[in-house]
């Protein structure tokens, strides 16, 4: 008893919590807002929205900097999200650019006028020196008078300033001289001009032709002087195409990657001096104080109130009784808001962590398998927001929601959740290496890869974590039976199962004999079986106050009922109800199971006590002293539970229970079920009744199987006490069947 104790005190804080809240809901109902009504559910909408909005904006928006350059960095100046470094972006395509050579196009028609130019001004000057050296070879000696006629001749055509003496040289010297630096210069034309000469590059050209053609001999020779005519005239033949340049550095420049900053990469490293760049930086990331960013507020709002009402519509079409009971559209809402808080925490860690498949199986559990799956795609839309628009992470997380919400319906032990958890993890990482496949390959050495694929297997672990400690205050709190509820309570070491065991151990096997045959039928008639074998568990809790009041309990020994009056004795039969109430409450029982205690013996008379108070009394007896406070079964498990009560105490009193004697005795309880109304709340058909009959039958022709028939003799002898002990001729076995019935 003293375990028990304990237990109690370490889970009362918790009840004492649920109380608060369920006293707060009361209060809230009893307001002029009226649960159930349309503008309530607006408001709380209208809370959600807001909820939801001011998750987005936390998001998108940072604590904001009031820095400048030459200031120094407070602390580590880390990005809120992705964005690209324009300043870093543009010198990267800046030097891209430079690189790109100039174009230049060859003007084959520059060199050709070059040289025409060039054989023009030699054939004029061969001719003026055959002249001169005709009148030479002749013996006529050249006056001064007309060696300064020929200079003067020289001079009209001869490209540059030249010098008498340099005009004398070329007249006069000798032919072979002549020749060869013509053609020297001639030569080193065409070279030049096939190898092109850029604007630039003309006065290295020009040397370098000079050079050629004198063959570095002494100036002011035939050579040299040609050479210098030779140079004048060499123009640039490969002209700069501007527009070609320019198209290639801006493809060169397009062509660059954009530098981007990675989410939580740093920026400014704390104590450091902030430089231009580093501000240009800072403001792109959104570090910087610009006042109210009403673009961002609007958007967050627009995309809030987009989910909810796709979340909306989608209740409203396809599951309108959660859009009507206000506890279950609280509880996805809550369970929507908590979720995305907790992930706009854990993507500080990592985008892969985020766990949308923890909120998915928890209303997959809660409510249900498609519903679970509607909100586990808007929290991975979410998510988007949380993590800069990151593809990767969105998709992991809409992937393990996915699979959260398929394998929620098959969660009826915390080891599942924990298996729908690995299952989420491998999921998660079959998804991130997919993506990074498509995305250019998977490689060994990227760690930052291998870091998100750790990062994305431990998320369905996490969830599963999270899902599991959060169910047990979310059961609580709204009152909701899951099946790992359900399973936790049908253990048979729990405080009140051990105490109904030790204190009224007859009750305690009538229980399980009850929730056998209940649980049977409630599967032929469409209910809830697991529900309803717990239900039978806890229905007759009460007993275990006063067990040997009952008869299943009493072995053989005194009936404490022959010195009672009838008044009390039924008192005493009828309190059992009120305080299983009392005890269900004390040991934290969830409503729905109290309902079983409550609802199982109807507004039923206790018809053996009733006839002892007329046959002791001369007045008329209040039949409503003998009558249980009821209310009748508003569901068809306890209508199960009721009928299997009934039939297992007649059942287990016949003395050879035969099927056919089985079957008319469930015939006659169900029919007397019916005609006292006690059926007529709940939404059993006559269909299901007669299944309810067909099952309660087999299952109990199974347990009380064929006996051997005895000689007339012996059954004589016996006749006085049944199998259980039990006098059939006397007054107590009649008070016996009626205890055994109200059971």
């Amino acid at each position: 008893m003293r375990t028990r104790n304990r237990r109690r005190t370490q889970s009362g804080w918790i009840r004492q919590l649920g109380d608060w809240i369920r006293a707060g809901w009361r209060v809230l109902a009893a307001s002029p807002l009226q649960e159930g009504s349309p503008f309530r559910r607006l408001c709380w909408g209208l809370l959600f929205l807001v909820l939801l909005s001011a998750l987005f904006i936390s998001s998108l928006t940072s604590e904001q900097l009031d820095v400048d350059v030459g200031d120094t960095a407070p602390y580590d100046l880390r990005a809120e999200s992705d964005f690209v470094d324009e300043s870093a972006t543009d010198e990267l395509r800046r030097e891209a650019m430079e690189q790109v050579p100039d174009v230049y196009e060859q003007d084959p028609g520059v060199g050709g006028r070059a040289t025409a130019e060039f054989e023009e001004v030699m054939g004029r000057l061969a001719d003026l020196r055959t002249r001169s050296v005709l009148l030479e070879n002749n013996g006529v000696e050249l006056l001064a008078a007309e060696r300064a006629d020929h200079v003067r001749n020289l001079r009209d055509f001869w490209p540059t300033r030249i010098t008498d003496e340099e005009a004398t040289v070329l007249l006069t010297a000798p032919e072979s001289e002549f020749s060869a630096a013509a053609e020297s210069l001639r030569d080193t034309y065409h070279a030049l001009f096939a190898e092109g000469v850029k604007a630039e590059s003309l006065e290295p050209h020009r040397e370098r032709l000079l050079a050629t053609v004198t063959g570095n001999g002494e100036s002011g020779g035939v050579a040299s002087i040609i050479g210098a005519m030779g140079s004048d005239l060499l123009r640039p033949n490969l002209l700069f195409n501007a527009a070609e340049t320019q198209r290639r550095k801006d493809l060169a420049g397009e062509e660059v990657a954009p530098v981007t900053v990675r989410r939580g990469e740093i920026i400014v490293s704390g104590g450091a001096t902030i430089t231009a760049n580093d501000m240009v930086r800072i403001e792109q990331a959104g570090l910087l104080d610009a006042g109210v960013q009403w673009q961002i507020y609007t958007g967050a709002v627009l995309y809030a109130l987009l989910l909810l009402v796709l979340i909306a519509t989608y209740l409203a079409r396809f599951r309108p009784e959660i859009l009507a009971s206000e506890s279950k559209l609280v509880l996805a809402g809550l369970v929507f808001i908590v979720i995305l808080f907790v992930c706009r925490f854990a993507v500080e860690l990592s985008p892969f962590l985020m766990p949308v498949a923890a909120g998915t199986m928890l209303l997959g559990i809660l409510l249900d398998g498609s519903t679970s799956l509607v909100f586990g795609l808007a929290m991975g839309l979410s998510s988007a927001v949380m993590v800069g628009g990151d593809v990767d992470a969105v998709v992991v997380s809409v992937v393990g929601a996915t699979v959260a919400a398929m394998a929620s319906d098959g969660i009826e032990e915390r080891t599942d959740m924990m298996r729908t958890g690995i299952g989420v993890g491998v999921a998660n990482v079959v998804a991130l290496l997919a993506l990074a496949q498509q995305a250019g390959g998977i490689s060994a050495p990227d760690l930052t890869l291998w870091g998100n694929v750790l990062w994305a297997g431990a998320n369905g672990i996490v969830s599963a974590v999270v899902a599991i400690g959060v169910l047990p205050f979310l059961e609580t709190f709204f009152g909701i039976l899951t099946p790992v509820k359900l399973l936790e309570l049908a253990n048979p070491h729990h405080p009140l199962m051990r105490l109904l065991l030790e204190s009224a151990p007859g009750t305690y096997h009538h229980s399980m004999t009850v929730a056998n045959l209940a649980e049977s039928a409630a599967e032929e008639v469409g209910g809830d079986s697991l529900f309803t074998r717990v239900g039978a568990y806890y229905h007759d809790i009460g007993k275990a106050r006063r067990p040997y009041f009952f008869i299943e309990n009493q072995f053989g020994g005194e009936n404490p009922h022959d010195k009672l009056s009838p008044n009390l004795s039924a008192l005493i039969i009828i309190s059992h109800v009120k305080d299983g109430i009392d005890m269900a409450e004390d040991y934290g029982l969830p409503s729905a199971i109290v309902e079983f205690i409550r609802e199982h013996h109807g507004t039923r008379r206790v018809s053996y006590f009733y006839a002892r108070a007329r046959e002791d009394s001369e007045e008329d007896v209040p039949e409503d002293n003998y009558r249980y406070p009821g209310p009748r079964p508003q569901s068809k498990e306890v209508a199960v539970v009721m009928l299997a009560d009934s039939v297992e105490a007649a059942v287990r009193s016949l003395a050879r229970p035969t099927p056919d004697r089985i079957r008319g005795v469930v015939r006659n309880i169900i029919h007397d079920r019916l005609e006292d109304g006690q059926l007529d709340k709940c939404d059993l058909t006559f269909r299901d009744l007669d299944l309810v009959c067909d099952t309660f039958t087999r299952v109990l022709s199974g347990a009380f199987h064929h006996r051997l028939e005895y000689p007339e003799s012996l059954l004589a002898e016996v006749k006085e006490e049944d199998v259980d002990g039990h006098d059939h001729r006397s007054d107590e076995q009649k008070w016996r069947s009626e205890v055994s019935e109200d059971r």
